[in-house]
C-alpha cells in the first residue's frame, strides 16, 4: 500500500493522510475488512514522526473510516462510500462559497473543475 506525502504542501501531513485512506476506500483498493499499515510501520515507510500517524488514525477512527482491533491493528469499517463522498461533497460546496466570496467568477471556477477532470484522464 503507497502512499505519497508533499511534504511541500499546505495540507498538514496527517490530513494527507486521512485524504488518501478514505481515496483508497472509495476507488476500491481498500475494502471492509482490510487491515491498513500499523501506525510504526506507516510512519517509518513514510518518514513521518509516530504521532503524525497516530492522529490521522485517530481522526479517521473518531470518523468511523477504521477501529482498533486488539492486537490485529487497524481495520476499515464497513462505513457507506455514500457518507465519505456526501462528506466530500460538502467541503466542496464549502470551498466554491469561499471562492465566491473571494471575487471568483463561475467560469473560473467551471474552469478550474474542468481542468481537474481532464488532468485526471492523462
Amino acid at each position: 500500500m503507497w502512499f505519497s506525502i508533499d511534504f511541500h504542501s499546505h495540507v498538514p501531513v496527517y490530513v494527507q493522510i486521512k485524504e488518501q485512506v478514505k481515496g483508497k476506500i472509495l476507488n476500491g483498493e481498500l475494502k471492509p475488512g482490510d487491515f491498513i499499515p500499523s501506525i510504526r510501520t506507516l510512519a517509518k515507510d513514510i518518514g513521518v514522526n509516530i504521532n503524525t500517524v497516530a492522529r490521522a488514525y485517530r481522526e479517521l477512527e473518531i470518523e468511523g473510516v477504521i477501529r482498533a482491533e486488539r492486537g490485529e491493528g487497524y481495520v476499515v469499517t464497513d462505513i457507506e462510500n455514500s457518507k465519505i463522498k456526501l462528506e466530500l461533497i460538502e467541503e466542496l460546496e464549502k470551498m466554491i462559497q469561499k471562492l465566491k466570496q473571494a471575487g471568483v467568477s463561475k467560469e473560473q471556477i467551471l474552469s478550474i473543475v474542468e481542468s481537474q477532470f481532464n488532468s485526471d484522464k492523462q
